[in-house]
């Protein structure tokens, strides 16, 4: 099975790569929607249950990378941590399967919002403040990037920094292939005070924003 998945990524991303060598303005985007597989990949069940065990509850959480799988949006919502969950993906079919859910469980949708977009594309603007911010997945995309956006993974790091309510928390997975670009982004914003490293959780490493004086 993991072999057919596997051949199933390379054709979509061989597919992807003719496409956008006719097409050079095309958007990058994950043709795929990823399952859940916390033996490989635990962040999103690992930080289901840091909300869960600390009681997170009524806040609101900004979310990089849903999975096909909505586990974060799904489990605070079975929990009823009443979170505002905004998760973002660059999966059309994650988006789709967040979409059949809602449309038969419109109560998800009051806690949990998933959009399409290439986070590399967000701006100040349209983003509100969050109290929790995941961005397990930084650094995975910034490569093949170019969409006129920030230009790297620094301004996209400080982008959600600056969106980080006074006291609030940020995490990181340091089991992601894209980690080794972000770890010194993080060195750079705690030598600058912006945050500061709380504690290891499971796979997860926290942060904090300086809370309010």
């Amino acid at each position: 099975m993991r072999r057919l998945w596997r051949t199933y990524v390379r054709i979509g991303a061989f597919k992807e790569r003719v496409l956008r060598s006719i097409m050079p303005s095309r958007m990058h985007f994950v043709h795929y929607s990823w399952p859940l597989r916390p033996d490989s990949c635990p962040c999103d069940v690992h930080f289901c249950e840091y909300l869960e065990e600390r009681g997170i509850r009524q806040k609101s959480i900004f979310h990089f990378g849903s999975g096909g799988h909505h586990a974060v949006g799904l489990r605070s919502h079975a929990a009823g941590l009443a979170n505002e969950v905004f998760a973002l993906t660059v999966s059309p079919r994650e988006h789709a399967t967040y979409v059949a859910r809602v449309i038969a469980d419109p109560a998800l949708g009051r806690y949990y919002k998933v959009m399409f977009a290439d986070i590399y594309s967000l701006s100040a603007a349209c983003l509100p403040s969050f109290d929790v911010i995941t961005l397990f997945h930084l650094g995975e995309f910034s490569p093949s990037t170019k969409s006129g956006g920030p230009a790297d993974d620094r301004e996209v790091l400080r982008l959600f920094l600056s969106k980080l309510t006074p006291g609030g928390s940020i995490l990181f997975y340091p089991g992601s292939f894209g980690y080794p670009r972000v770890q010194q982004l993080l060195a750079d914003a705690e030598a600058d005070g912006i945050i500061s490293f709380v504690e290891k959780y499971q796979s997860l490493i926290i942060f904090r924003a300086p809370g309010p004086e």
